[in-house]
C-alpha cells in the first residue's frame, strides 16, 4: 500500500464512523407549560377574559362578556345590496344607524346598562368566546343586517337581516332579564 492509498483509508474510516448526532425526542408537556401558553397576554381579549383560539380566518371579530354585536354589510357586500335594491339600500342603512347610535348613547348613560358593551362589525366571522358552548365561531356570510346578543355562560341570541330605526334596548332588556 502506498501512503496515498493509506490516507485514503484513514479518511474513508473517518468518514464511515462519523454518525450525526442524535436528536433526542422532547419531554411531554407539562399542565403548567400549557398554562403558561395560555395565560400570553396576546392570547386574551382587553377584558381579561379566557383564552381565545386564534383563528385561520382573517375577517374575523372577537367578542367576549355581556353585549349586543350589530352586524353591518362591509363595503363591497353593501355595493351589491345597493345595486339589488337599486339605489334604496342607504334608507334602511340609515334606519339602521340611527338605531345603533340610540342604542350605543342609552347603554353609555343609563347605569342600568353598565356592564353591557355595544359593538359593531362588518367581518364576516364573529368568534365569541365565554358564551354557553363557547367559543363560538359564526359564519355570517348571508347575513348582511341584525344583532347578536351574548352573555358570559349564556346561550346566544340572534336577529338576522331584520332592523329598525328606534333604539334596541327592548331587545337587551328582554334578553339580559332587565325588565
Amino acid at each position: 500500500m502506498n501512503i496515498n492509498q493509506c490516507l485514503l483509508f484513514i479518511l474513508i474510516l473517518t468518514m464511515g464512523c462519523h454518525t450525526p448526532a442524535i436528536k433526542p425526542a422532547p419531554a411531554p408537556l407539562k399542565a403548567e407549560d400549557t398554562t403558561k401558553a395560555i395565560s400570553d397576554a396576546d392570547t386574551h381579549l382587553e377584558n381579561n377574559s379566557p383564552f381565545v383560539p386564534k383563528s385561520h380566518l382573517k375577517d374575523t371579530t372577537y367578542a367576549a362578556g355581556s353585549f349586543i354585536l350589530f352586524l353591518q354589510p362591509n363595503g363591497a357586500r353593501y355595493a351589491e345590496l345597493d345595486s339589488a335594491a337599486e339605489g334604496q339600500a342607504g334608507d334602511g342603512d340609515a334606519d339602521f344607524g340611527v338605531g345603533i347610535s340610540a342604542t350605543q348613547d342609552s347603554l353609555k348613560t343609563n347605569c342600568r346598562y353598565k356592564d353591557i358593551k355595544a359593538l359593531i362589525s362588518s367581518n364576516r366571522f364573529i368568534c365569541i368566546s365565554d358564551c354557553k358552548n363557547g367559543p363560538l365561531i359564526i359564519d355570517r356570510d348571508s347575513v348582511s343586517y341584525g344583532f347578536i346578543l351574548s352573555a358570559k355562560g349564556r346561550p346566544i341570541a340572534t336577529t338576522y337581516n331584520e332592523v329598525h330605526s328606534g333604539n334596541y334596548l327592548g331587545e337587551i332588556d328582554e334578553y339580559f332579564s332587565l325588565h
